[in-house]
């Protein structure tokens, strides 16, 4: 993609329900002022948001990329960061064809861009919902940091798999819990090794950004694959380890120092590691098999599942008045669900009650998982607010134009 401005993309693959879900995925903002084209400009500290949204979920966008912004700068301290006061552009726009219009048709299987040479990224709400757009934006954005603090032309597997480390990192209303392993990305891991999917590493580390992109564009499933097994080689690199204690992770800054010195990236990784790549496939290899979910991204998983049960349930005219009917209902008909990516069909528990559970299996008593009813809601949101475990409340949102309701999971506090 050189023959035009250098643009990183962002293919998110959420959980994709399966068609028959049934018995059988810094501080406030200041004030907006209105701009040309229909858009307002919202500052904050780092950015300035260019937006049609509505201005309460642009105000908490701007405030997490803040924060987000803040954490690249400290897991990335050694490099210089931007000086104080410039700031990157953002464009965030409620429907898709407005999202085309600003960034063109080619990017038409995409959910956001950035484009590093024009400092911009661009995103949408429609369909892909509240909380992919978030994610969108963590990762987007880590790509136009990196590209002003390290270097404008890392190779894809090393930026898209630091971007979705990044987008996995759970909000918790002041900070960012980076080094989540989420279930979906263990299943699709798993699943491209037995079928052989796994791009050797030689040829991964290699792939120019022209093929990565063309890829994607063919096809967003094999697309899906190589940000995954991006996001792994990564994550391993950064978070594999004993005793709490990763083993790579020295070597991985110094890989990026060395990239940012100006050294080609291949020559990079060889200094900083080896130049044995297939001892590193084989020892990533090994790591992946016996890689689980993290605890808050297992609970998260576990909310969306039911938020899709319940706004099923809705649309077929069914509400529950409380959580525990809304249990014995699932139990009852031992209710499972299938949901798929591509070639990879996975079903929940065969025990539905494992989703009214705590992760050490014992049951969540009345006070600790409930529905709250919110004025002008769809559905009431459900709080999960259990000792020990992250404090989450999934909110409902009807989709614009009577498409239907999403929902997203929302960290309303951390345990100690």
């Amino acid at each position: 993609m050189r023959s035009r401005p250098l643009v990183f993309l962002a293919l998110l693959l959420p959980l994709l329900l399966a068609p028959a879900l049934a018995p059988r995925a810094a501080g406030a903002a200041a004030p907006p002022s209105t701009v040309a084209g229909g858009l307002r400009v919202m500052h904050t500290a780092r950015y300035r948001v260019h937006t049609d949204l509505e201005y309460a979920l642009a105000e908490d966008l701007g405030r997490r990329m803040d924060a987000m912004y803040d954490e690249y700068a400290r897991r990335l301290s050694n490099f210089d960061a931007p000086r104080s006061g410039s700031k990157f552009d953002v464009y965030l726009f409620a429907r898709r064809k407005d999202y085309l219009k600003f960034v063109g048709p080619g990017m038409a299987n995409t959910f956001g861009v950035t484009v590093p040479d024009l400092n911009i990224v661009a995103s949408f709400l429609e369909e892909q919902g509240r909380d992919n757009l978030r994610a969108t934006l963590k990762h987007e954005a880590f790509h136009q940091f990196a590209h002003s603090v390290i270097h404008k032309n890392l190779p894809p597997w090393l930026d898209e798999g630091m971007a979705v480390m990044f987008q996995e990192g759970i909000w918790t209303g002041r900070s960012f819990r980076l080094g989540q392993v989420p279930p979906r990305r263990v299943r699709q891991l798993r699943h491209d090794i037995a079928n052989g999917r796994v791009v050797d590493f030689r040829q991964m580390m290699t792939l120019p950004l022209e093929q990565w992109n063309a890829a994607t564009e063919r096809d967003r499933f094999a697309g899906g694959r190589n940000y995954n097994q991006s996001w792994a080689m990564c994550h391993f690199l950064v978070y594999a380890g004993e005793d709490g204690k990763p083993k790579y992770r020295a070597r991985f800054l110094d890989m990026l120092k060395r990239i940012q010195n100006g050294t080609d990236a291949s020559e990079a990784f060889k200094q900083a590691f080896s130049p044995n790549v297939e001892g590193f496939q084989a020892k990533f290899t090994q790591w992946a098999s016996t890689l689980s979910a993290t605890p808050d991204a297992t609970l998260i998983e576990r909310q969306n599942i039911l938020a899709d049960v319940l706004a099923m349930a809705s649309k077929r005219g069914r509400r529950f008045d409380a959580v525990a009917e809304f249990r014995d209902a699932m139990v009852r008909t031992g209710w499972q669900g299938t949901y798929s990516n591509g070639d990879l069909e996975w079903e929940t528990d065969p025990n539905p009650r494992v989703y009214f559970r705590a992760l050490d299996g014992r049951d969540y008593a009345r006070d600790e998982f409930y529905f709250d009813l919110r004025p002008g809601a769809p559905l009431p949101d459900v709080v999960l607010n259990s000792p020990g475990q992250i404090r989450l409340r999934t909110v409902f949102h009807d989709k614009p134009g009577g498409g239907g309701i999403e929902h997203e999971v929302l960290v309303e506090g951390a345990a100690r």
